[in-house]
């Protein structure tokens, strides 16, 4: 059995709110109280005062070639927990190890000098992470290839945008050809070729025995790239387990936090909004039973309905429900009663319209809804702005999305090999002359 490339045993790590020891009149106090405490034991494990736990009591082991996720949202000690294991942070209490070469993907390009051209950069760089100069001229032509700026690999830095520098860093991070590889959602970066190269070179590297931990927001990513992943809130595990275990119990987490802050901000969200003749009262997702709910199975049916109050008679009504990433306030698609084509009848006391969604075959992640509805080409009336829910897995969605879709085939039926062709014992035989016309 094979001992474990990574552990992380009970690791404990505090920071303080406000603690900035920026010059010496802060400093000599601070440290002064740090030494002396009295007889009082110092205990690792116990806050005082503005200190406030990043990563408490965390422990897991990866072998040779594991792969795991850890996910969360922002302040849950991700991006830490990477830290601690590649020595930028040190743990309060608690004890880690990391066997072979890291590399470590958590501020790609932050090395980088601006006045150095790419080509400069790029073996200052990989000296900094751990190859020698012969590694990285046998590399060089690949590192560049891999980031997309060759035609600029001659030109300051300093002349790059934002982006050209993390494709370079991430390319000559990702040629160390380490033992263990930590990654912090550098795969958001560049564009969607790019992070298409970022992912194959990842999983290439998971195949030849890299031991990896991803850090992201991106679900999907998560579970294509890890076998495992661990939850975190707070600083604490919630959940360690097989992926796709962890991502279920992350979606019915985060589905109730929603329905918990929507319920707090209900009656401020839905107050009347001034006299314009109509107000959307509140917006209910139902699912393919009519049931309310803030999770719909991916490929399952889903209806939003749209609750409305008028003071007047409003005519030609249009509704437009934008659904987007709700983490990353992305777009993803419209839907629009004008677009579609769909004359509503005019509005007038109270009611409702319902959105019908054949199939959401999204990927599993946390979406939000915006909601607007106009009189005819003029402008809203009234907006929801924002209605969250999730989308967890019940049907395998392996992309960002999938499109509704069958198959057929044809089949004329089996076919008489020509009798020439055959011999009596089954053997080949050859005809007694070709002939080849012009």
């Amino acid at each position: 059995m094979s001992e474990p490339v990574i552990t992380f045993d009970h690791i404990y790590k505090k920071f303080s709110r406000g603690e900035q020891h920026t010059s010496l009149r802060d400093f000599l106090p601070a440290m002064a109280k740090k030494l002396f405490r009295g007889k009082k034991a110092f205990d690792a494990t116990a806050l005082e005062g503005k200190q406030f736990w990043a990563v408490q009591d965390v422990s897991f082991q990866l072998k040779r070639g594991e792969s795991m996720g850890i996910i969360g949202p922002n302040g849950s000690g991700k991006s830490t927990t990477l830290k601690l294991l590649s020595g930028i942070l040190r743990p309060d209490s608690g004890n880690f190890s990391v066997k072979g070469r890291l590399s470590a993907l958590i501020e790609v390009g932050a090395g980088f000098h601006p006045d150095l051209t790419g080509r400069e950069n790029v073996f200052l760089n990989g000296r900094i992470l751990g190859m020698t100069r012969k590694e990285l001229q046998a590399k060089f032509a690949d590192i560049v290839e891999f980031s997309g700026v060759g035609e600029f690999i001659d030109t300051p830095v300093k002349r790059y945008s934002s982006g050209m520098a993390v494709r370079l860093g991430f390319a000559v991070a990702a040629y160390i050809e380490p033992d263990v590889l930590l990654v912090d959602e550098v795969l958001a970066v560049g564009d969607m070729e790019f992070r298409s190269r970022c992912h194959a070179r990842m999983e290439a590297m998971r195949k030849n025995g890299v031991t990896m931990i991803l850090v992201s927001h991106n679900l999907n990513e998560v579970r294509n790239l890890c076998e495992q992943t661990v939850m975190l809130y707070k600083g604490e595990m919630q959940m360690h387990g097989q992926t796709q275990k962890v991502l279920e119990k992350y979606y019915q987490t985060v589905s109730d936090r929603i329905k918990n802050e929507q319920d707090k901000r209900t009656a401020e969200q839905y107050k009347d909004r001034g006299p314009t003749g109509i107000k959307l009262k509140g917006i209910t997702l139902h699912d393919s039973k009519g049931n309310i709910t803030e999770t719909i199975g991916s490929g399952q049916p889903m209806t939003v309905r749209i609750a409305y109050k008028t003071t007047r008679r409003i005519e030609k009504p249009t509704f437009v429900v934008e659904l987007m990433w709700a983490a990353d306030d992305f777009l993803a698609t419209v839907f629009n009663t004008k677009h579609d084509k769909v004359q509503l009848a005019d509005l007038e006391g109270d009611g409702y319209v319902d959105l019908k969604i054949d199939t959401m075959l999204i990927e599993p992640n946390v979406f939000g809804l915006r909601i607007s509805v106009s009189e005819g080409d003029g402008l809203a009336l009234d907006v929801i702005p924002r209605i969250r829910f999730v989308i967890s897995e019940e049907r395998p969605v392996p992309g960002v999305f999938a499109l509704t879709h069958t198959w057929e085939a044809v089949n004329s039926g089996p076919q008489e090999t020509p009798a020439e062709l055959h011999a009596g014992n089954g053997a080949l035989r050859q005809p007694d002359s070709v002939g080849v016309s012009s």
